[in-house]
C-alpha cells in the first residue's frame, strides 16, 4: 500500500517673559506686574499662561508660572510661561492581518500575511503627534503594504511547484491529477494564468479546455528526508534545490508527512520539515512557500495528530526569518467522506477540497 504526503518627545522651550517696571515707588509696573503703588511694595507679575494642551498625544502644558520677585519701588518680574505639551508620539505601524504572514513592523515594513490567512493587512499612518509649546509635531508611521506577491505583474503566468509525496502526485484520483487538475479547473474558470512545474508528469492533457500543465514533485511513498519510510528511501529534500526547483516556481504547494507518521522517528518529524523549509527558503528565497497541515487518515494517528499541532507555530518561526511563507489546512477533510478505500488517499472529492483549500490561499496573487 502506498502512502502519501498531507498534507519628540519633543523639547520643552521654556518661552520666558520678563517685567521691566520704573525705578520709584510710583513708576509704572513692568509688563507682567502690577503697577506699583505709591512707594509700596508692588504687586508681583501676574502669572503666564501654560503651554496648550498638545493635539493628539500631547500632555498638557505645565502648571500656570511662578510670579514675580517683590522689589521695592520696581515691578515684579513677570511669571514664566508655562511649558508646552510634549509632542505626540506617532502611532505605530499597523501589525500584519491574521494568517499567514506576519505583520508589518512599526509601519516600515511589508506585512507578510499572517501568515494563517493568505495575506496581511498593512498598518495604517500614525496620526501626527500633538503640539506641545516649543515642540515640533511627530511624524507618523509609514503604512504597510499588502501581502508579499510572488508572481510576475507582466502578463506571464505565475509557475507553481507541488511539492511532496502520492498525495501531492494525485494517487487514487480518477485523472491521475489529484488536487492539481481540481486546482487548475479553478484558476481557469477565474481567467488567471499558471503553469506547474516539477521533473513527473501526470494527470490529464486537457483540464477546462485548456492544456494541462502536467508537471509536479510528487513522489508516491517519500518522506520529508530520505531514510525514514518503508515504502523505500526517497526523501524530498533530496530534491532541494535540484531537479524541484529548476523551474524557478513563484509559489511552493507544501504538502509532506504522510509516509513518516507511521515509520521510524516519527516524534522529530516537525524538526526535518524545518530543516526543510530552511533549504527550500535558501534554493529560492523570492518563493512563496504554502505549507498545509496534511489531510487526516481513515484511522486515528497520534503522531500526525501533533505533527499537525506544530505546523501553525512553524509557520510563524519561518515567517520571522524573514521567509515567505504561510500556511493552510487540510486536516479538516471530512472523514471518511473524502478519503479513499485505502484510508490514506483522497477520493476525488477529497482532493477537490485540497483544491479549494490551496486557490483560497493563493488567488489573489495570480496573474491575469
Amino acid at each position: 500500500m502506498k502512502r502519501a504526503f498531507r498534507i519628540a518627545l519633543a523639547a520643552l522651550v521654556p518661552i520666558l517673559s520678563i517685567g521691566c517696571g520704573s525705578g520709584t515707588e510710583s513708576g509704572t509696573g513692568a509688563t507682567g506686574g502690577s503697577p506699583a503703588t505709591g512707594g509700596t511694595t508692588s504687586t508681583g507679575g501676574s502669572n503666564a499662561t501654560g503651554g496648550t494642551t498638545g493635539n493628539t498625544g500631547g500632555s498638557a502644558g505645565r502648571t500656570t508660572g511662578t510670579g514675580g520677585t517683590n522689589t521695592t519701588g520696581t515691578g515684579g518680574v513677570a511669571g514664566r510661561a508655562g511649558a508646552g505639551g510634549a509632542a505626540g508620539d506617532a502611532n505605530a505601524g499597523g501589525r500584519g492581518g491574521a494568517g499567514a504572514g506576519s505583520g508589518g513592523g512599526a509601519g516600515t515594513t511589508t506585512g507578510a500575511g499572517g501568515h494563517g490567512g493568505a495575506s496581511s493587512t498593512g498598518g495604517a499612518s500614525g496620526a501626527a503627534g500633538g503640539r506641545g509649546g516649543g515642540g515640533g509635531a511627530a511624524t507618523g508611521g509609514t503604512a504597510g503594504t499588502g501581502a508579499y506577491n510572488p508572481c510576475p505583474t507582466n502578463g506571464d503566468p505565475c509557475t507553481i511547484l507541488p511539492l511532496g509525496d502520492s498525495i501531492t502526485h494525485g494517487y487514487a484520483s480518477t485523472d491521475d491529477g489529484g488536487y492539481r487538475s481540481q486546482l487548475f479547473k479553478l484558476i481557469v474558470a477565474a481567467n488567471q494564468k499558471v503553469t506547474f512545474t516539477g521533473s513527473l508528469t501526470n494527470g490529464p492533457t486537457q483540464v477546462s479546455g485548456q492544456t494541462f500543465p502536467r508537471s509536479h514533485e510528487g513522489h508516491d511513498g517519500w518522506t520529508i528526508d530520505p531514510g525514514f519510510s518503508t515504502y523505500g528511501s526517497g526523501g524530498i529534500s533530496s530534491l532541494v534545490p535540484s531537479p524541484a526547483f529548476n523551474g524557478k516556481p513563484h509559489i511552493v504547494l507544501l504538502h509532506i508527512g504522510t509516509n513518516d507518521t507511521g515509520f521510524k522517528d516519527s516524534a522529530n518529524m516537525s524538526t526535518r520539515l524545518e530543516a526543510l523549509l530552511d533549504k527550500i527558503a535558501q534554493a529560492s528565497p523570492s518563493s512563496l512557500i504554502v505549507l498545509a497541515q496534511i489531510t487526516p487518515l481513515g484511522y486515528t494517528n497520534t503522531a500526525l495528530t501533533a505533527y499537525n499541532a506544530k505546523i501553525p507555530g512553524i509557520v510563524q518561526a519561518h515567517a520571522a526569518k524573514g521567509q515567505h511563507i504561510i500556511g493552510v489546512d487540510m486536516s479538516k477533510m471530512p472523514v471518511p467522506a473524502d478519503i479513499g478505500s485505502d484510508n490514506v488517499h483522497p477520493n476525488d472529492q477529497g482532493y477537490a477540497y485540497m483544491a479549494g483549500i490551496w486557490y483560497a490561499a493563493i488567488k489573489n496573487v495570480l496573474p491575469k
